[in-house]
Parts: structure tokens; sequence; C-alpha cells
């Protein structure tokens, strides 16, 4: 995994190319996002293909590291709301904007995503 890597992951991920990010994922890679752990790589494409048809969803990472055993990013999201999202567990209202900087850990197996852990850092007004 190479930063271009890694940024051309961030590029589809935001421009929902779900289809481009099946490579990056391992076949048993899991999400740990606060209060949803999302496993395996269509379990991830499924969930972000319905969550964007509520919430328009924008990343961008502020501070990354990488090496090879993982990569480690200071993320900046950007969540605005155009219709209210039915799941108790990400309670979205239309209308609602959200802005984090959450600090995100990818394990990486041959390369790949392996574990993904999110943790919110800072909420902004």
């Amino acid at each position: 995994m190479t930063k271009e890597d890694f940024l051309r992951y961030l590029n589809a991920f935001n421009n929902k190319r779900y289809d481009q990010l099946v490579p990056f994922y391992a076949p048993d890679v899991d999400v740990n996002l606060p209060g949803l752990t999302l496993k395996g790589p269509q379990e991830i494409v499924r969930f972000y293909e319905d969550f964007h048809t509520y919430v328009r969803e924008f990343v961008e990472a502020r501070y990354l590291v990488i090496d090879s055993t993982g990569v480690a990013v200071e993320m900046y999201t950007e969540f605005e709301c155009f219709r209210d999202y039915p799941n108790e567990k990400l309670p979205f209202k239309k209308g609602q904007v959200r802005r984090l900087l959450n600090f995100v850990h990818y394990d990486l197996e041959n390369g790949r995503f392996k574990h993904i852990r999110v943790a919110r850092y800072k909420q902004y007004p």
C-alpha cells in the first residue's frame, strides 16, 4: 500500500465508485465504526450504497502514515443528510450536517485492508 494507492481508494469512495473499493479489501475484512460492524467487502459496499442514498459523505486524509503493516490517518469527514436515514445505530435526520475528525487505523494483510477501526476524535460545530 502506497500513499498514491490510499488516495485512489479515498477518491473512489468520495465518488461512489464502489466496485473500485473491493480490490482494496481482504476477503474477510471487517470495519468497526462507532456503533456498527461490517464484515466482508460485499457487506461494506451494500452498506455504503444504501447509506449514500440518504447522506452525502466526503472524506479527506489530513495526516497519513503508511508502513507494511498498516495505515493510520487523521480523517476529516463531512456528512450532509438529504433525507432521514432509518438506521437507529446511525441516526441522521434530513438537513443535518456533521463535520468530524476521526482517527482511522487500517491493518494490512498482503497489501489489502484486513481490519478498519474508526474512532471519533472531534466534532465541529
